[in-house]
């Protein structure tokens, strides 16, 4: 997993925005690498010393690699550990991970709780390719929920199509409008790409294929698949509990009362908006 230059700039622009100014603290779903075109190309280094008033230096490490498929490169097992990177910003670091990591904290995000220390502490939670190689998405983004501090950014950047033997999980926008609709996260930052180098389906899957039906298999010789990528980068604006998301129809209602409980933001709309004004009120006079 590692963390590139659009990463870099997200936190710049965020930066500039005013985020990050007190004490900063940052958690990553998934201890990451800092990716070779971080050092091929330093004017980052730039930006992020002018935005974080720290001192301008450089970074080295692995260049270039092998491609994995399309235009991806493999990420060099000797890249270095982004916490670096981040301390020189002056966040201090933590990361989870289940691979055993040096310095992860080793949670299993399909099934751990958050450690109660680290409950809203975060100001910057990062998931930058992680959650798509887990299989319960609940217990994934409930954890990304809790680490982070009210007012603090959760920052998503993710597979959206192609990788088709690379994790679990693809993901689309509606999976995140549905996500920050039941939370009341407040957007700060979306993002789509697409890569212009296509390749053929994976000679795993032809061959899979092949067992049960050789004309399909024939068939799909012939596609061609380009990798996509969402970037989703949230606010989180209250301290509630996490609701899971749910794909119904804006305005949908159930007589079910155990999914009433469960999702209310989503299903009982103007009780959740009248908390979000007395959460806004107490804010507001907080301030004064």
């Amino acid at each position: 997993m590692g963390m590139g230059v659009p990463d870099i700039n997200i936190i710049v622009k965020l930066r500039d925005l005013g985020f990050f100014a007190g004490e900063r603290s940052v958690v990553e779903i998934g201890a990451q690498q800092m990716s070779g075109g971080l050092f091929t190309n330093q004017d980052w280094v730039t930006d992020c010393a002018r935005a974080f008033g720290v001192g301008t230096r450089q970074f080295s490490g692995p260049s270039g690699g092998r491609i994995a498929h399309g235009d991806k490169e493999a990420l060099d097992a000797h890249a270095p550990s982004t916490r670096e990177l981040w301390q020189w910003l002056g966040f201090s670091y933590a990361s989870v991970d289940v691979d055993g990591s040096p310095g992860a904290i080793p949670l299993d995000l399909n099934f751990a709780e958050t450690p109660l220390d680290m409950i809203g502490k975060a100001s910057l939670v990062t998931n930058c390719g992680t959650t798509e190689h887990i299989a319960n998405q609940v217990n994934a983004f409930k954890v990304i929920h809790e680490l982070t501090a009210v007012g603090g950014v959760m920052m998503h950047n993710l597979p959206a199509q192609g990788y088709l033997v690379h994790g679990l999980i693809n993901y689309n926008p509606k999976f995140f409008w549905a996500l920050s609709a039941a939370n009341g996260y407040k957007w700060m930052f979306a993002d789509f790409s697409q890569s212009s180098v296509t390749y053929p389906l994976s000679p795993d899957i032809i061959g899979e294929l092949a067992v049960f039906d050789k004309a399909a298999a024939e068939r799909v010789k012939n596609y061609r698949f380009a990798d996509c990528g969402l970037v989703a980068v949230m606010q989180k604006l209250y301290d509630l509990p996490f609701i899971p998301p749910i794909d119904v129809p804006t305005g949908s209602k159930t007589d079910i009362e155990e999914l009433k409980q469960r999702y209310w933001t989503i299903f009982d709309r103007d009780r959740f908006h009248a908390l979000i004004e007395d959460l806004e009120r107490a804010k507001s006079a907080k301030r004064k």
